[in-house]
């Protein structure tokens, strides 16, 4: 598995640097950031885009490195990518399934996954289905908690929390729900009550409690919760 991170930031003020990558991410994923309304989404997107193309073309089959490699736009060499994609005849365009989640038309052996929030987009990659998400810190009420936490996990939130750090429980627990949801590609089809998280054993559990996915936390820049979900 491979994991990839990019500051959305860092593109938005060199202009240059976002052309290169809108040069490069392919005719697909240029209409879909042109559909977007907000130049924040079309960042959003375009990184998206810029990190598949990046992670395709250094995808290594024996990988078996699970660091999180921070893209610096400024020094990717962007032009080199379409050489890459024009020598093998293929592309990264994608197909969707029923609920949205993508896989590589041209590539179908290479899973991958990508998530944004806040000013980070991430993706990663690996040789079997693959879920990520994640999320900015923010506050988290019980009521809305409750929509989508067991009683269970609630209450095994309660007993986990240090020095008042609830609502990173909580944020922790969302990012890990939504890269279940998103490794199934069943997304917002999914009731998130119908598993639980099992943070002692980092397993994702169904409604009897049996393992039915492992989960990996990593923490960025200190606000920021990732989780990487796996069968």
């Amino acid at each position: 598995m491979k994991l990839y991170i990019i500051d959305i930031r860092e593109v938005e003020k060199n202009s240059r640097v976002g052309e290169r990558m809108f040069a490069v991410v392919g005719r697909q994923r240029q209409e879909k950031i042109e559909k977007y309304r907000f130049d924040k989404d079309k960042l959003r997107s375009l990184c998206a885009g810029a990190l598949l193309c990046l992670g395709v073309m250094e995808w290594d089959e024996g990988e078996l490195d699970f660091d999180l490699h921070k893209v610096v736009p400024e020094k990717v060499n962007w032009e080199m990518l379409p050489a890459f994609f024009d020598a093998q005849k293929k592309d990264v365009s994608c197909d969707y399934g029923k609920n949205g989640k993508p896989s590589l038309v041209h590539y179908p052996s290479i899973h991958f996954n990508v998530s944004h929030s806040g000013d980070y987009v991430i993706a990663a990659f690996d040789r079997q289905p693959v879920g990520i998400d994640i999320q900015e810190h923010r506050q988290l009420k019980d009521s809305t908690a409750r929509h989508f936490l067991t009683a269970w996990e609630l209450e095994q939130a309660t007993m986990q929390a240090e020095n008042g750090n609830r609502e990173e429980i909580l944020c922790r627990l969302w990012a890990i729900k939504e890269s279940y949801v998103k490794l199934t590609g069943e997304g917002i089809g999914k009731p998130m009550k119908e598993f639980r998280v099992n943070r002692q054993s980092c397993q994702i559990e169904d409604e009897k409690r049996q393992p039915i996915a492992g989960f990996v936390e990593k923490l960025w820049m200190e606000n920021y919760y990732i989780s990487v979900c796996s069968f």
